[in-house]
């Protein structure tokens, strides 16, 4: 229904030009790309990977910051509940791009309580950039159209995104931002360009894009447990002949923008086509019995299995 600036401007559609005129969110968004690039470890962290989200609770007892990284054409996407400032993060890269926003506030609402009676959702988006296939506007138009379509209040608090996240170098345009982090406690938001653990069976995960468009859950916000479900996927005759191939041409390919990939993309390509060849059937040798895999963090920052 309704999209506000700081001032309480209402937005109609996506309009580069009121963004720019906000005051606060030029503030914001200044603070937030001159802040230092953080590597953020293990230690209470949950990281959401490419077609995923997580919904978290403001007092979560095991988690203290949320986020995701290596966004490109991708959007990162927080939102907080200004009644309760639970909060969900999800990266999206354009699959089912409405059905992952909607499944985020529902996961929000349904953590309620009857005192609870706010609306009103606090919105922080970073992500995409000018690229040649306009890919990355595409997806923040389907944000936005998104967003208009509910019938909650979205204040938007953070903005940085396709325009407003391109930097030129050597003529070429690049995401100035690939990462986002949030502190739950403290209900702050930062640069974090490189998550150093991506939690448990990051490899079946992002197997999973060559599955089921959709972004999937993978976190109990009641239970407080990493849970990843079954899915399957199909081997394509091509995937195995990928892994040999030299890193331009999977780049190519692959990539919806091969010029701004960092360094580590094709050689995680390549280790999921790995995987893949290993477990061509998952839910025979990977998900035996077609169980959920289901983690607790540790005091270590490590995850257990249970």
């Amino acid at each position: 229904m309704t999209i506000l600036l700081s001032d309480k401007i209402e937005i109609k559609n996506f309009n580069y030009s009121q963004i720019e005129s906000d005051t606060l969110l030029k503030k914001n968004s200044e603070e937030f790309i001159n802040s230092p690039k953080n590597e953020q470890d293990a230690f209470k962290c949950l990281f959401v990977g490419q077609r995923e989200y997580v919904t978290v609770t403001h007092n979560d007892p095991l988690i203290d910051i949320i986020g995701s990284d290596d966004a490109t054409t991708c959007h990162i996407i927080l939102l907080v509940d200004e009644s309760n400032y639970n909060c969900s993060l999800c990266h999206l890269d354009g699959s089912d791009t409405h059905g992952g926003l909607n499944q985020m506030v529902e996961s929000l609402k349904a953590l309620r309580t009857n005192t609870d009676d706010s609306s009103e959702f606090s919105v922080f988006l970073v992500g995409g950039f000018e690229d040649s296939n306009n890919s990355s506007q595409e997806l923040t138009n389907q944000i936005f159209d998104a967003l208009l379509n509910r019938s909650e209040i979205f204040n938007l608090k953070l903005c940085i995104n396709t325009k407003l996240n391109s930097i030129k170098l050597n003529n070429v345009n690049f995401p100035m931002i690939y990462g986002l982090g949030y502190e739950i406690k403290n209900k702050k938001v930062f640069m974090c360009n490189k998550f150093l653990d991506k939690g448990p069976d990051f490899l079946a995960r992002s197997a999973r894009h060559f599955s089921t468009n959709g972004n999937m859950n993978i976190y109990d916000p009641v239970e407080c447990k990493l849970i990843i479900r079954p899915f399957s996927y199909k081997v394509y005759d091509y995937i195995p002949q990928c892994i040999d191939l030299p890193e331009n041409v999977l780049l190519k390919y692959f990539s919806t923008s091969p010029e701004q990939e960092p360094a580590h993309f094709s050689a995680n390509l390549r280790e999921v086509f790995k995987f893949m060849c290993k477990h061509p059937k998952p839910l025979k040798t990977y998900f035996i019995n077609n169980e959920p895999f289901i983690y607790v963090k540790k005091d270590d920052g490590s995850w257990n299995k249970i």
